[in-house]
C-alpha cells in the first residue's frame, strides 16, 4: 500500500476529528427535542451533613479501652453520594486520644470501590470504627473521664465523597470540628 495514500488518509481522519471536536465543543449542538443532555450543566452538590450519634467507651482491662464512634452522613441531594474517606482525631480537653480513618480513597483508573460507602439520595447511614485507647501518664486523667463517661470531646478530620450524575462526576472535601455531647 502506498505510504502517501495512508498518510493523506491519518490527516483526513484527524481533520474531521478536530472539527467534530469544535462543533460538540461549542454548544451549538443540540438533542433532538424532548431528550435531556448535559452538554452545558453543572450539577448542583448539596454538602453532606455530618454530625455525632454517639460514642460508646467500654474498658477492656486497667490500662485498655474500646472507644466507638458513630457518626451519621447526611445526604441531602436528589442522587446518590459516595463516601470515598473520613479521616478523624478524637480529643479530650485538647489532647489526641485516638483517631481513625473510615474507607480508603481509590487510586487510579481501574482501583476498587470496595471501600466507597454509597449514601442514598435524601437519607442517612451511620459510619463506625472501634478504637483501642491505652492509658498513660499523659492522657491518665482524660482517660479516666472517658472510661467514667464524664468526658467531653472534639471530633476533627475530614472527609472526602464523589456524585456521578448522567457521566459527569463531581468531588467534595470538607474539613469538620463536632462537638460530643
Amino acid at each position: 500500500m502506498n505510504p502517501r495514500a495512508i498518510y493523506i488518509a491519518a490527516g483526513g481522519i484527524a481533520v474531521a476529528a478536530i472539527v467534530l471536536f469544535f462543533f460538540l465543543g461549542s454548544g451549538n449542538f443540540g438533542l433532538p427535542v424532548g431528550q435531556q443532555g448535559n452538554q452545558t450543566s453543572q450539577q448542583v452538590l448539596a454538602e453532606p451533613q455530618l454530625s455525632i450519634r454517639n460514642i460508646a467507651v467500654t474498658r477492656t482491662g486497667n490500662e485498655s479501652a474500646n472507644v466507638q464512634v458513630e457518626f451519621v452522613m447526611h445526604n441531602p441531594n436528589s442522587h446518590q453520594l459516595s463516601l470515598e474517606i473520613l479521616e478523624y482525631n478524637l480529643n479530650i480537653g485538647g489532647l489526641r486520644m485516638t483517631g481513625g480513618v473510615i474507607g480508603g480513597t481509590p487510586e487510579g483508573m481501574i482501583a476498587s470501590s470496595a471501600d466507597l460507602t454509597p449514601i442514598p439520595a435524601e437519607n442517612s447511614v451511620v459510619l463506625r470504627k472501634t478504637q483501642v485507647v491505652t492509658r498513660n501518664n499523659l492522657i491518665a486523667d482524660n482517660w479516666d473521664s472517658m472510661v467514667a463517661g464524664t468526658a467531653e470531646y472534639e471530633i476533627t478530620g475530614h472527609y472526602q465523597y464523589r456524585s456521578t450524575v448522567r457521566l459527569e462526576t463531581t468531588a467534595g472535601e470538607n474539613e469538620f470540628s463536632l462537638k460530643f455531647p
